[in-house]
C-alpha cells in the first residue's frame, strides 16, 4: 500500500507499462487544464490494474496518453512513458504506429463509434491486422480475423465475418472490438468503460472474456472505469484518481477492504449494493438529511442569524393519497396495466416474409399512489417498451392501462394532453432529451405553457424554485444544456419532470450512465422528492443493486414477460425463477474473492448448459 496522494508505485520487475510523473495540460480561453498532474504507476507483464475515478479525473486522458493519441493536438506531455520499451512521449510518430495493436491495443467505451457501420465487421478486423502487418496476405489475414472473433466467443464466427455492426447486439460489438484489439496479440489490452453501457449479464460476460484472455495468452489488461466494483474482481491492483493525480493504489483487496483516503472511502460508500434493501437505504438518506439539517441550524444559531426556513413542499395530496396504498391495506390502484401486449412488424428483406414478434407479452400489474416499482430485465426484455405504453407514446396491441380509474389505452393525442400533467418520464441520455438550441429555463417551462400558462414572470418563478430544489442555481436560468455536466443535465431533466407536479413519474435507466458519486447523488435526490412531492414511481433500469434500493416491489422481465414480481427483499433474498437467479449472480459485487467465487459459479453454469445442448 502507498500513501495516499504520494501516487508513487513501487519498483515492479519486467513492467510491460511504466508510467512516471506523468503531465497532461490543455490550454483553453480560461486557462491551462491540468488533466493529468504528475502520474505514476507500473503494470508487470501478465498483471492486470485497474484505474478508477469520477469523470473529470484524469482517467481516460492517460488511457489515450498510453496510446499516443493526445499526438496533433494542442495538449502538452511531459513525463516518462514507456509502453514495452518505446517511451511514447519522444517516440517518432513512426514509432508509435508501430507500437499500437502490435503493443497496446485499445477498448472503446463505445462500439458504435468505433466501428464504421459501411464495413464489415470481417473487412474492419483484417485492415487492422494488414495495417501492422503489411506483408500478410489476404487468406493469411482473414484466418487471423476469424480466430480472433472465435476467441472472444462469437458464434459461427466464419459466416458472421461478413455482418455489419448493426446487425449485432451491443454486448457482440464490444466483443468484436476486442477481437479487434486481439488481432495483432498485444501485450496490454486497454480496456476505457468497456461496461459502462451494458447489462449486468452482458457485463458479466464481457468482464469474465477479459479475464480469461488474459490468463490464456498471458496479456496485461488495464481497466479503467468509474465503478469500483466492476474492476473489483478483474484485477490484482487498483488505482484511484481524483483531479488528475493518484490519491491511492495498491493490492485491489488491501484498498477495497481498507482504503486510506477519504476520496477512496466516499467512491466505496456511493456504490449502489445488491444486498442492502430500500428499508435501510431511506433510513440512512432520511438520518443523514437530519443530521444535515440540524448542523445548519446550528452553524446559524452559532452566527446569530435567524434560521433558515425549511423550502415548501409541493401541496400535500388527499389524505387518503398520504401512504402507499399496498400498506395501507388496499385501496383504489393509481395506474392498473391489464394483459398488455406490444407487437411490432419486422421486415424479411428484400425476398422474405415479414415476420411479427412480441416485444411485450401478456404483462399486468397494479400500482398504488406513492409506491415505487422497480422493473428489471436485460436489453431487449421489454422494460421500456412498457414504459412507453404506459406513458402512451405508444398504443399497446391488445391489453388495457388504466390510470386513476380511467381507461387510457385508446385516448387520442388531444384527449391525452391533459393527462400529460399527471403521468412523466425522465429519460436515459438527459442530453438527447434536452434540446441544444433552448434554455434550461425554456425546456423545463415549455409544459407549463402548453398547459396554458402564460405569464411569463410566473413560469420563470416556478422554474427557478425547482432548479433550486433539484440541487441547480436558479441563476443558471439563461445557459444551454451544454454548459453542465452529466449529472446536472440528469437534475435538469428531473426538473422538467416535476415541473407540472406529476402523480406518476416513469424513470428510464436514470442513472445508468452516471459516475457512482453522481448516480448515488441523483438516487438521493428523487427519495427526497418522492418524499416531499409524494410522488409515485416506475424505476426501469439493468442494474439490480440501484433497483432493490429505490423499490417497494419488483418485477423481473424477460423476452416481453414478467417471471418474477414480489417486493423487493423477497426477490433478492429467495428469488424463485433461475433467469433472477442469474441477473444476481451477474451483479458485480465490492469483494474481489466473492467476485472470483461468482465467475467460476459462472463458468461452471456455462458448461452446464453446453453439455446439455450437447446431450
Amino acid at each position: 500500500m502507498t500513501t495516499p496522494g504520494t501516487g508513487q508505485a513501487p519498483d515492479t520487475a519486467e513492467a510491460v507499462v511504466s508510467v512516471r510523473d506523468l503531465k497532461i495540460t490543455f490550454p483553453t480561453l480560461d486557462g491551462d487544464v491540468h488533466a493529468v498532474d504528475g502520474l505514476s504507476f507500473e503494470v508487470p507483464a501478465g498483471g492486470a490494474l485497474g484505474i478508477v475515478g469520477e469523470s473529470g479525473s484524469g482517467k481516460s486522458a492517460t488511457s489515450l496518453a498510453l496510446m499516443g493519441l493526445h499526438r496533433g493536438t494542442r495538449a502538452r506531455i511531459s513525463g516518462e512513458l514507456l509502453v514495452a520499451g518505446t517511451d511514447v512521449v519522444t517516440a517518432t510518430d513512426q514509432q508509435v504506429r508501430a507500437m499500437r495493436g502490435n503493443d497496446i491495443a485499445m477498448v472503446f467505451q463505445d462500439p458504435m463509434s468505433s466501428l464504421h457501420p459501411q464495413y464489415t465487421i470481417g473487412n474492419q478486423i483484417v485492415e487492422a491486422y494488414r495495417t501492422h502487418h503489411p506483408g500478410a496476405g489476404a487468406a493469411e489475414a482473414r484466418r487471423r480475423a476469424v480466430d480472433a472473433l472465435e476467441r472472444v466467443g462469437i458464434p459461427e464466427a466464419a459466416r458472421r465475418i461478413h455482418s455489419y455492426p448493426h446487425e449485432f447486439s451491443g454486448g457482440m460489438r464490444q466483443r468484436v472490438l476486442i477481437a479487434m484489439g486481439l488481432v495483432c496479440e498485444p501485450k496490454v489490452l486497454l480496456a476505457d468503460e468497456p461496461t459502462t453501457a451494458l447489462d449486468v449479464t452482458v457485463q458479466a460476460q464481457i468482464l469474465d472474456l477479459l479475464d480469461d484472455l488474459r490468463r490464456d495468452l498471458g496479456m496485461s489488461l488495464i481497466l479503467v472505469s468509474h465503478d469500483l466494483a466492476v474492476v473489483a474482481g478483474s484485477v490484482d491492483r487498483v488505482l484511484v484518481m481524483q483531479k488528475g493525480r493518484a490519491v491511492e493504489q495498491g493490492d485491489v483487496r488491501t484498498v477495497l477492504s481498507e482504503p486510506e483516503h477519504p476520496y477512496t472511502q466516499a467512491l466505496l460508500a456511493a456504490v449502489p449494493r445488491v444486498e442492502v434493501s430500500r428499508a435501510q437505504r431511506r433510513a440512512q438518506v432520511r438520518a443523514e438529511r437530519a443530521v444535515a439539517a440540524e448542523q445548519e441550524r446550528a452553524a446559524e444559531r452559532e452566527h446569530g442569524a435567524e434560521p433558515a426556513r425549511e423550502p415548501e413542499a409541493a401541496p400535500a395530496p388527499p389524505p387518503a393519497a398520504a401512504a402507499p396504498a399496498a400498506e395501507a391495506g388496499g385501496g383504489e390502484p393509481l395506474l392498473r396495466v391489464e394483459n398488455v401486449r406490444q407487437r411490432f412488424r419486422v421486415r424479411g428483406g428484400m425476398f422474405g416474409a415479414a415476420s411479427y414478434f412480441y416485444a411485450v407479452d401478456d404483462v399486468s400489474f397494479e400500482l398504488h399512489r406513492g409506491e415505487t416499482l422497480g422493473i428489471v430485465g436485460e436489453s431487449g426484455s421489454g422494460k421500456s417498451t412498457l414504459s412507453r405504453m404506459i406513458m402512451r407514446l405508444l398504443q399497446p396491441t391488445e391489453g388495457r392501462v388504466v390510470f386513476e380509474g380511467r381507461d387510457i389505452t385508446r385516448l387520442s393525442d388531444r384527449q391525452l394532453r391533459p393527462l400529460r400533467r399527471d403521468i412523466q418520464m425522465i429519460f436515459q441520455n438527459p442530453y438527447s432529451s434536452l434540446n441544444p438550441r433552448l434554455t434550461i429555463g425554456d425546456s423545463i417551462g415549455t409544459a407549463l405553457r402548453v398547459q396554458g400558462e402564460r405569464n411569463g414572470k410566473v413560469v420563470r418563478q416556478r422554474v427557478q424554485e425547482l432548479l433550486e430544489r433539484v440541487g441547480l442555481e436558479p441563476a443558471h436560468y439563461n445557459r444551454f444544456p451544454h454548459a453542465f455536466s452529466g449529472g446536472q443535465r440528469q437534475r435538469i431533466a428531473i426538473a422538467r419532470a416535476l415541473i407540472l407536479r406529476p402523480k406518476l413519474v416513469i424513470c428510464d435507466e436514470p442513472v445508468s450512465a452516471l459516475d457512482v458519486s453522481t448516480q448515488d447523488q441523483v438516487l438521493r435526490l428523487l427519495a427526497e422528492l418522492q418524499d416531499d412531492f409524494d410522488l409515485t414511481l416506475i424505476f426501469v433500469a439493468h442494474d439490480l443493486a440501484v433497483v432493490r434500493q429505490v423499490s417497494d416491489r419488483v418485477a423481473v422481465m424477460r423476452k416481453g414477460r414478467i417471471v418474477e414480481m414480489s417486493d423487493g427483499d423477497s426477490v433478492y433474498e429467495q428469488p424463485r425463477h433461475d433467469y433472477t437467479r442469474q441477473l444476481l449472480a451477474a451483479a458485480p459485487v465490492l469483494d474481489p474473492d466473492e467476485a472470483r467465487r461468482l465467475r467460476a459459479e459462472r463458468h461452471r453454469l456455462r458448461r452446464q448448459a453446453g453439455d446439455n445442448a450437447g446431450v
